[in-house]
């Protein structure tokens, strides 16, 4: 458990360390920092093991909060960082700045030893894609649902292709059946962007002119974009958009059905609900499968088998050669199949991101 001690001592060892007890406080440079960019530098500034056990304490909210700032924040005086917190990270050097170039980087290292890998890639998963994007995702629904109203389904689908999953299902989910399933279809075949789109886009939104114009060309992940804003709808309207999008293009409604469920959230499976699907999975198949797994989902299967078979399979992962990407992912994609059908037939449950019944 950290205790206050525990970061007091931690911060004071620092000070010491990098000569930064001998300069003075300027309070003044506190004026210039958000909440957050003030939390992320007192973070950033300590002792890891002790950033660490700080991010496992906090909610998503505030993670989400840090990771943003991480992006924009690029180096802080040291008068700032004593003034935040006797204190620094990123082996501030007596009397020179502190670079928080590498801030994003460290931020999200720190999340994945505190949260998980499976929770940090979730939280990683819903950032802005540029910064111009993070300052429409903090506009208010309303603000930016009028904003795009008057914009045609494609300059839609490319602004809500750059928002987190949970704003732009918020902007979705206000549209009119019609125009939702219009902007969700173009969504879906979105692959990349010519830069004169991009540049029409700037015109109607101000705050995204630096970050739309840095990249000639920018891919755009529509399908699971697109499959990350249904897993946020309310299952009614989800299966609705889905079923119209079907009738559209049944290409574009299996890819983002595909996308829906992925070998990593068998993690939200519960205990119970693992045993039985690992009943149903051929040994030399789910070794396959995990060859690629986040270290906490093997964990979770090593847990709900037997200790002599959890030996047998962690042997068998660590003498796997090379294999094909292509051969893991069908392997995988099998034992999602049998997955959803035990959910179906009604003999495991798996907890939905953002709350929704379906994938």
């Amino acid at each position: 458990m950290t205790t206050a001690a525990d970061v007091e001592a931690s911060a004071e060892e620092l000070l010491a360390k990098n000569g930064l007890a001998r300069i003075k406080v300027d309070k003044s440079s506190l004026k210039r920092l958000s909440g957050a960019e003030r939390a992320l530098l007192f973070l950033v500034s300590l002792d890891e093991s002790v950033a660490t056990r700080i991010l496992g304490h906090l909610g998503d909210e505030e993670v989400r909060l840090l990771r943003d700032s991480s992006s924009a924040m690029t180096e802080a005086p040291p008068t700032a960082i004593k003034a935040v917190h006797h204190d620094f990270l990123e082996r501030v050097r007596q009397g020179m700045p502190a670079s928080l170039k590498g801030s994003s980087a460290y931020l999200r290292r720190l999340a994945g030893n505190a949260l998980g890998e499976g929770r940090a890639s979730e939280l990683w998963s819903d950032k802005p894609k540029s910064e111009g994007a993070a300052a429409l995702a903090r506009l208010e629904t309303g603000v930016l649902q009028a904003l795009l109203d008057a914009e045609q389904p494609q300059t839609v689908a490319i602004v809500l292709s750059q928002l987190p999953a949970a704003k732009a299902s918020e902007i979705i989910e206000k549209m009119d059946p019609a125009r939702r399933q219009d902007v969700m279809l173009r969504l879906a075949q979105l692959e990349s962007i010519p830069e004169a789109v991009f540049q029409n886009i700037e015109q109607a939104f101000q705050v995204h002119v630096d970050a739309l114009a840095e990249v000639q060309r920018r891919e755009i992940p529509g399908k699971k974009s697109a499959a990350d804003i249904v897993k946020r709808l309310p299952a009614e309207v989800g299966e609705e958009l889905l079923e119209a999008l079907r009738g559209a293009s049944q290409d574009a409604a299996d890819a983002i059905e595909k996308a829906l469920f992925t070998f990593e959230d068998l993690g939200r499976v519960d205990s119970r609900g693992m045993q039985q699907l690992l009943k149903e999975v051929a040994t030399d198949q789910l070794t396959l499968a995990l060859k690629t797994a986040s270290e906490e989902l093997k964990e979770k299967v090593f847990g709900n088998i037997s200790s002599r078979a959890a030996d047998l399979l962690h042997e068998e992962l660590e003498l796997m050669g090379p294999v094909k990407l292509s051969d893991v992912e069908e392997a995988q994609q099998a034992i999602i199949q049998i997955a959803l059908e035990l959910e179906k037939d009604g003999r495991i449950a798996i907890a939905r991101e953002g709350g929704g019944d379906y994938v």
